[in-house]
């Protein structure tokens, strides 16, 4: 690997994990408003809905410009989960404790490498970023569970306006670090997202591949401990 000044990182499933996951939570949600759903049924509504989601970013709706903001976005998407799963219209309260739920930093888990990977990133002085598709919360998620001081920067989808795979947050995290494309590395765990979409934008990408099912071709890494050798080895 070239010489890598800046490293970009993705955030969910990537530095930190839904503590229970995210099908689970909207279940027992639905099931507190008299919807009872099974998981396959709720995990294939889940995505059903990000697949409309990143359909309309191909046509060049950007998920967070529509009516209402940020906000008016969550009240789409949980609404269509929602009445995919046989609810209806949904109810106010349920969306106020969706949300709710997932600005605690109790109910995430940061991976368990992440403190040292992130230590020794900094010790080797290389400019570290989040570079996320995730709304305007996630500065203050990341600093109550203990990691914000470990980033020089943290570029969000929701306040930048545009979402990756498109070039557009990736050239706004390599302004912000002061780099050229070819010096910074952007890893994550979505090959549509990060890692094809950071390589469109001139950058080196790594695919964190947890599970081991990384597409033949694509360079990918079991665990973010893989980093720091990689990056620092100059």
């Amino acid at each position: 690997m070239p010489e890598i000044r800046a490293v970009f990182l993705d955030a969910g499933d990537t530095l930190l994990a839904a503590d229970p996951p995210v099908d689970h939570v909207y279940r027992e949600a639905f099931a507190r408003h008299g919807v009872e759903a099974t998981a396959d049924d709720v995990h294939g509504a889940v995505h059903a809905t990000w697949r409309e989601v990143d359909a309309a970013r191909a046509r060049g709706e950007m998920r967070w410009k529509g009516p209402g903001g940020e906000a008016g976005f969550w009240r789409r998407f949980v609404g269509a989960v929602f009445a995919r799963v046989g609810g209806g219209e949904m109810p106010e309260p349920l969306l106020a404790h969706l949300v709710a739920h997932f600005r605690e930093e109790l109910h995430w888990t940061l991976y368990p490498e992440v403190p040292e990977v992130l230590a020794a990133l900094r010790a080797g002085r290389v400019k570290l970023v989040v570079v996320s598709n995730w709304d305007s919360s996630l500065p203050s998620l990341l600093a109550r569970l203990g990691i914000r001081d470990s980033f020089d920067d943290v570029v969000v989808s929701a306040v930048v306006g545009v979402s990756k795979p498109d070039r557009g947050i990736f050239d706004e995290a390599v302004r912000r670090a002061g780099v050229v494309p070819g010096a910074a590395l952007h890893v994550g765990d979505s090959l549509t997202d990060d890692y094809h979409g950071a390589r469109a934008a001139g950058l080196h990408a790594l695919l964190v591949d947890r599970a081991g099912r990384a597409p033949e071709g694509s360079e990918a890494i079991r665990s973010l401990s893989e980093l720091p050798p990689r990056v620092l080895a100059r």
